[in-house]
């Protein structure tokens, strides 16, 4: 389908704000295979409601990312193997295989290696440089970043699972966008635009990925098997600065593309079903969550984001469990795609997730623009759907202001096109 010219009409915020009037773009036909979409297959028109286009968008792209990939080469699926096959042990997600954003980070002046290697220095200090990439590390080289959630460009407080452990985050990049920071050198704090200069513009198709994992105890591993995607991962004491085998549980994941039609990118946001009930719903008996004690009041709380996780504020052994609710119901055409989708992947473990939300610039030129983010402003007492991750975005739930494209404009504002970890991380030194 050739998208329609972009046109300009009146009441902008209006359009932004709600459900457009016009048609809406039927349900597309699911479906599951290894190859990643590069561009969402509705027009380029405000006029019309294309939800369910760009939430078939998002799931194509999740299970694209999320196949079985190729052992021992970066970002290429086995298309000898169907999703969620990890009859072979070690097996890789596609996503998994990307470069981190620490092996983006220089070492004493040293350039990160090219896409391909597996070598590279990690913040664990005891792996090897050779091969490093085929371990899974969750740790940072300074600040305890993979502790905290970040909003609006601060770091914001950490989430503990209802197993009294942290969650801890890490990001991706897919070859587009490392190449390109890489070849600009992009990691370096120098080569960032300065107040004035010309703004960066990454190319189309540039994809990130963010994640979120908890870990699995022991005694939860009979109930969790086959239930979540796990991984076994060296997690970095941020105190001892020693890294510890874990098995971690995926339990949130944003997916992030920069398309030729919506140079504003596409955000895709995914979750676990067993992170918190929905709003309004009355779990069954027994059911267990891994952020939320249907026992407890259903409220926030902490009813504010905890401090950060930092030299000052070390993380705890045995931390407070967060009680996390989801305020605002997931989009019902949202859920008839997450049905549609689920359905086609029984049997794996990847029934077991569901898409939260998308967002997607209704006006997505001139670029330099911020694209009139969908959903925007509510200005009813119910939203349009939902606009924020349990697992990522646990405080900023309330207001569209904070949704994953207003959050990420400040950093287009600031120069770098909606990517704010080269804001936040770039020229940290690391430790020798």
């Amino acid at each position: 389908m050739n998208p329609r010219p972009w046109k300009f009409t009146a009441g902008i915020c209006l359009l932004s704000a709600i459900f457009a009037t016009g048609e809406d773009l039927p349900h597309p036909t699911p479906v599951v295979g290894f190859e990643m979409p590069d561009e969402v297959d509705a027009p380029v028109d405000p006029d019309e409601n294309a939800l369910a286009v760009f939430d078939d968008y998002s799931w194509r792209a999740f299970i694209a990312i999320n196949w079985p990939a190729k052992p021992g080469i970066r970002s290429v699926p086995d298309e000898a193997k169907k999703i969620g096959d990890f009859s072979v042990p070690g097996t890789k997600v596609v996503w998994a295989t990307w470069k981190a954003d620490y092996e983006l980070l220089p070492q004493e002046g040293m350039e990160p290696t090219e896409w391909s290697s597996f070598d590279g220095f990690t913040p664990c200090r005891a792996l090897p440089f050779e091969g490093s990439g085929h371990v899974e590390v969750l740790g940072s080289f300074s600040s305890f970043r993979d502790f905290n959630q970040v909003g609006n460009g601060r770091l914001g407080g950490p989430l503990v699972a209802q197993n009294h452990t942290y969650v801890r985050f890490e990001v991706r990049l897919n070859r587009v966008e490392f190449n390109f920071i890489r070849d600009q050198q992009l990691y370096r704090k120098s080569r960032l635009p300065s107040a004035g200069s010309p703004r960066l513009r990454f190319p189309d198709n540039s994809v990130a990925v963010k994640a979120a994992w908890r870990i699995i105890k022991e005694d939860e591993l009979p109930a969790a098997q086959g239930r979540y995607y796990m991984v076994d991962a060296m997690v970095l004491d941020p105190t001892t600065k020693i890294c510890k085998l874990q098995k971690m549980g995926l339990v949130g994941l944003h997916i992030v593309q920069k398309t030729p039609t919506r140079p504003q990118w596409v955000w895709s946001s995914f979750e676990h079903v067993d992170n918190v009930p929905e709003p309004g719903t009355t779990p069954s008996i027994g059911r267990r969550f891994s952020f939320n004690d249907p026992s407890r009041p259903q409220m926030l709380d902490p009813s504010t984001a905890p401090p950060p996780i930092s030299n000052s504020n070390p993380p705890l052994d045995n931390p407070r469990a967060t009680q996390v609710i989801r305020i605002n119901k997931i989009a019902d055409s949202t859920r008839k795609t997450n049905d549609d989708y689920r359905a086609l992947l029984r049997g794996t473990v990847w029934e077991n997730y569901q898409l939260v939300m998308t967002q997607w610039p209704k006006y997505p030129q001139p670029e330099g623009e911020n694209g009139a983010p969908f959903p925007g402003q509510f200005t009813g007492p119910e939203p349009m759907t939902n606009i924020a991750n349990t697992t990522m975005e646990t405080y900023l739930q309330r207001n569209a202001s904070t949704s994953c494209m207003a959050c990420h404009d400040i950093a287009r504002r600031k120069g770098t096109d909606f990517v704010w970890f080269l804001q936040l991380r770039a020229g940290l030194p690391n430790p020798p």
